[in-house]
């Protein structure tokens, strides 16, 4: 009996003990796809109210709804009471725009507070540019974003469009798709674009994000095969395809070459022309004498102006030298031979040479 009286006084002790605090909380902003602390404690936080409720308000007509016991927030409530009986906060995980409105903690005798939960939805911005251009076998970025990277929608996806009389394709779930699909709202909530990995011309056409039936995105992708590049008229800064560093050092340094090739094989035409120059001129004329022999040779090569010159030979006087001995030459154009006349020691003797014409 003692102990029954005890425990009765306890719990009374304990119920009037939960007094909640008198902070006023007032409007607490979030964006959707974030959790949410609402706020709710005794003033003694050893106090625990033997019950306490959370509850929204949906107006004079609706009841209320009581958020442990809702479908609409299963999995996205938390509580703390049972670490720390007088903490009655509730932890609201991914909230979505239809979490905005009033929240009420109560406890027993009409005790209460009530909390103003404005939620910040997505709203996607309009892109820079509604085409994007790409070659095969590249990587193209669909661009989607909402208006505060913060805010994430409760869901997206990314369709193509082919046509009124075929359903659209789910890039997250077809199989013409599967592995070239790059997300990025995980590390940034606000970001809805794909990077979309190898396209090919069956890629081309119209894509769509959406986020909601009223707000969605159209981007089209435009494959510009190989063959026609550079030659739609098109901007070429707009053009993906971009030349490498290598190509840039051979289109700047070809020049280069070509210009000191040129320059080489002048000089080297130049040098020859003066060689076989020289080797005429030394054929014309030359002067000789040999190391073992002290006897001394001068030839003389005449050629006539005209083909009508006889074949003459014109016979030097021997010098006063009988080692010396004298030769003239006479060539003609035409079909002939050559009379040769030498005189040595006061003696006089004739040779011929054959010349011709080669064909």
């Amino acid at each position: 009996m003692w102990i029954s009286v005890c425990l009765i006084s306890s719990f009374l002790h304990i119920t009037a003990g939960c007094t909640l605090s008198v902070t006023n909380y007032g409007e607490i902003t979030v964006y959707s796809g974030q959790s949410v602390l609402l706020p709710c404690s005794c003033s003694n936080t050893q106090a625990k109210p033997p019950s306490f409720t959370w509850t929204k308000h949906r107006g004079q007509q609706t009841p209320e709804i009581i958020l442990t016991q809702s479908d609409l927030y299963r999995g996205r409530v938390e509580m703390f009471n049972n670490t720390s009986p007088g903490n009655l906060s509730v932890l609201l995980s991914h909230v979505t725009e239809d979490d905005d409105g009033w929240y009420r903690c109560g406890i027993i005798h009409g005790k209460y507070r009530d909390i103003k939960l404005t939620v910040k939805g997505c709203t996607l911005s309009d892109p820079q540019s509604r085409v994007v251009n790409g070659s095969p076998g590249q990587s193209v970025l669909l661009p989607c974003s909402c208006s505060n990277t913060q805010a994430k929608p409760p869901s997206f996806t990314w369709t193509k469009h082919r046509g009124q009389q075929t359903p659209e394709i789910i890039l997250t779930q077809s199989d013409l798709y599967r592995g070239r699909v790059e997300m990025f709202n995980n590390t940034s909530p606000g970001n809805l674009s794909v990077l979309l990995s190898h396209v090919t011309e069956d890629d081309q056409g119209w894509y769509r994000c959406g986020i909601s039936e009223t707000q969605m995105t159209d981007i089209e992708i435009d494959i510009q095969r190989a063959d026609t590049v550079g030659t739609s008229g098109e901007d070429p800064s707009a053009s993906p395809q971009q030349y490498n560093p290598i190509q840039y050092i051979l289109l700047a340094v070809l020049p280069v070459i070509l210009i000191i090739a040129g320059v080489a094989l002048y000089i080297y035409k130049r040098n020859k022309g003066k060689k076989n120059t020289g080797e005429k001129s030394s054929g014309s004329k030359t002067e000789g004498k040999k190391k073992d022999d002290p006897s001394v040779m001068y030839d003389t090569v005449q050629e006539p102006r005209n083909n009508n010159q006889e074949e003459t030979t014109t016979p030097l006087s021997a010098p006063e030298d009988t080692s010396v001995t004298y030769s003239t030459i006479v060539h003609m154009k035409g079909k002939g031979n050559a009379a040769v006349s030498l005189e040595s020691g006061g003696e006089t003797e004739y040779s011929t040479i054959k010349t011709g014409r080669f064909f």
